[in-house]
């Protein structure tokens, strides 16, 4: 159990922690509240700039270097993809010149990482923005209360512009 009753984070984050939760078992100890607007960024597929890319059945059977495991996987089993992953964590762009990986599957805001390391940007595999998370034991009437407040303030500052 964690010490926090409210959280913001990225959404393919929370949905990364809560896939790798469920596939072990274990249960899910939070819930999204809402979708925030700002934040946003695309998990994708890349590969070599000049590779010629026809499409998804290109993967099949390739080792794909990504710090999104369980995103993955999902993906590829609902496009019937057989592939490798290869679990790195940092800069994942630079895998593929390196000979570790034939892809990657990392975060994209602009591309300018992918470009910068030789790289283009072919299947968009999930979209995320930053979310409110809350634990999911039940919360305080003075904190729900609380919490209702600043989301309704939040919806009202954003909703306005």
């Amino acid at each position: 159990m964690g010490v926090a009753d409210l959280g913001i984070i990225g959404e393919n984050v929370l949905e990364e922690e809560e896939l790798g939760r469920l596939a072990a078992g274990e249960t899910v100890a939070y819930k999204m509240l809402r979708q925030l607007d700002f934040g946003g960024c695309r998990l994708s597929l890349a590969v070599d700039r000049d590779y010629q890319y026809n499409g998804i059945w290109d993967f099949a059977n390739a080792r794909i270097a990504t710090s999104y495991p369980n995103l993955l996987k999902r993906y590829m089993k609902e496009q019937g993809v057989p592939f490798k992953s290869t679990l790195l964590n940092g800069s994942v762009e630079v895998d593929p010149s390196a000979g570790l990986a034939d892809a990657i599957c990392d975060l994209v805001s602009s591309g300018a990482m992918l470009e910068a390391n030789g790289l283009k940007e072919v299947e968009v595999i999930y979209r995320s923005k930053a979310c409110l998370i809350q634990r999911a034991e039940p919360l305080s009437a003075d904190k729900r209360c609380a919490t209702s407040r600043r989301i309704q303030i939040h919806h009202a500052t954003h909703t306005e512009k």
